[in-house]
């Protein structure tokens, strides 16, 4: 799905404040690319809010501290949100969704429109639409069709959402179905050629363990701690691209059946290991 982008570069240089009370200055966040605003807000919802069962405990402030000014000010808002309240903080945000969050045994998101965008030097507006097929811990699920509307600034060298507005409703899982469908059918279409780097990848001393799934998700243990790190990785010849749940990215390489990631060297881990 190709986003429908509006870049306004020229015209927003020449606005002296934005609708978030900033002069519009010079900025040097990127317009496009895996940390522009348009894949950001993807990444957002199909990362950030994403939970499998047997995910580690979710933490607003470590899962999603990449996409927000945890403190600072901004106004956030959710037809859903807990008690229906509108936050001026993320943190104060991001802590109200914990408990109900951490409730839930599944929570898996399709974008089923958009993205759209207008990116400014210094301020953004990206939209689209999701489905989200949300389980709970008794087995009960609940399917929303939800319009997100995220403003961003430009704070330094990374985009922040300062305005957030989700317009869900309830609605059926026959009427959501069809678009993870599409999404289990593009996964067993890669899955008909599997990457030959799927598997789990070990340093020396066993203390770093990354599993790379089918599925384009990885998940890394540290020592004792399970699931210390999780996310999706994109595999291209011998490059891997890996893009956190935290907010992070990282790449790696293969070469001569070793992968070199992060200053490490990782072998393969053999079945009966």
């Amino acid at each position: 799905m190709n986003p429908r982008i509006l870049v306004f570069s020229l015209l927003c240089s020449a606005i002296s404040t934005t609708a978030f009370g900033q002069s519009e200055t010079a900025q040097s966040c990127p317009a496009d690319g895996q940390n522009g605003p348009v894949m950001l807000h993807e990444t957002w919802i199909l990362n950030g809010w994403e939970r499998a069962p047997g995910d580690p405990a979710f933490v607003f402030a470590e899962k999603l501290a990449r996409y927000y000014d945890l403190e600072g000010p901004g106004v956030f808002y959710d037809d859903l949100a807990p008690g229906g309240k509108t936050a001026r903080r993320a943190i104060d945000y991001g802590t109200m969704w914990e408990g109900p969050f951490n409730n839930m045994h599944s929570a898996h998101h399709a974008i089923s429109d958009g993205p759209d965008a207008i990116i400014g030097n210094s301020v953004a507006s990206t939209t689209l639409e999701f489905v989200a097929r949300l389980e709970a811990q008794d087995g009960a699920v609940t399917a929303i069709r939800d319009r997100s509307q995220l403003g961003w600034q430009c704070d330094g060298n990374r985009w922040v959402i300062r305005h957030e507005h989700n317009s869900a409703r309830v609605v059926t899982e026959a009427e959501i179905a069809p678009y993870f469908q599409q999404t289990e059918e593009q996964s067993g279409m890669s899955e008909i050629q599997p990457s030959p780097y799927i598997g789990m990848w070990v340093t020396a001393d066993n203390h770093v363990r990354q599993e790379l799934r089918p599925d384009g998700r990885y998940a890394e243990a540290r020592g004792n701690r399970e699931n210390a790190y999780t996310g999706r990785y994109e595999i291209e010849g011998n490059r891997i691209e890996y893009w956190d749940d935290s907010g992070f990215t990282a790449d790696g390489e293969f070469i001569d059946g070793i992968l070199h990631h992060g200053g490490m060297i990782m072998h393969r881990q053999e079945n009966n290991q």
